[in-house]
């Protein structure tokens, strides 16, 4: 028994930092402190996904955003196929919205993701009001990309100009 927790407890450390070091090798996160890592650790999970695996599906619910701690990623957009890498995140205009996926997003790498899921994001934006505005910022840009210069998960009806509503009395 007690070998037995010893080394659950030797296998827990050794997550905690590659975790740690995860989520302080994300440029979102390069500015925070020990404390500010440390309270992000408590939203992110890692998850290691296979070369060809498929992350996001367009059309699926979006539930959370992925950032990049090592490999690669393909987003399928319609127009073409954007690649992100390590530092980089995906599936938060999505989220933000509250809106179904528009695009597919594959690993084309062995990659290691940190996710955060919805909840967590907007309580961690609330509690970091920096990294909320920086997220939202980010999202922001990539709206505002035309088509051809997309990166991430984008939503076709926000590149579009709103019709104006014109009755007749």
């Amino acid at each position: 028994g007690i070998l037995a927790t010893a080394f659950a407890e030797e296998i827990h450390r050794r997550e905690f930092v590659v975790t740690w070091t995860m989520v302080a090798s994300v440029p979102l996160f390069r500015g925070l402190d020990a404390a500010g890592i440390a309270e992000i650790m408590r939203y992110l999970r890692a998850q290691s996904i296979p070369r060809g695996a498929m992350i996001v599906r367009k059309g699926d619910p979006a539930h959370s955003m992925y950032f990049i701690a090592e490999g690669e990623v393909e987003v399928e957009l319609a127009h073409e196929n954007v690649t992100l890498g390590e530092g980089q995140f995906f599936g938060e205009i999505a989220v933000l919205h509250k809106t179904l996926r528009s695009a597919d997003v594959r690993a084309t790498a062995p990659t290691k993701l940190l996710i955060l899921d919805a909840y967590d994001l907007q309580t961690l934006t609330k509690r970091n009001p920096e990294i909320g505005e920086a997220i939202r910022e980010i999202a922001r840009s990539r709206s505002e990309l035309a088509p051809a210069e997309r990166h991430g998960d984008m939503i076709e009806a926000e590149l579009e100009e709103p019709a104006e509503d014109v009755s007749e009395t």
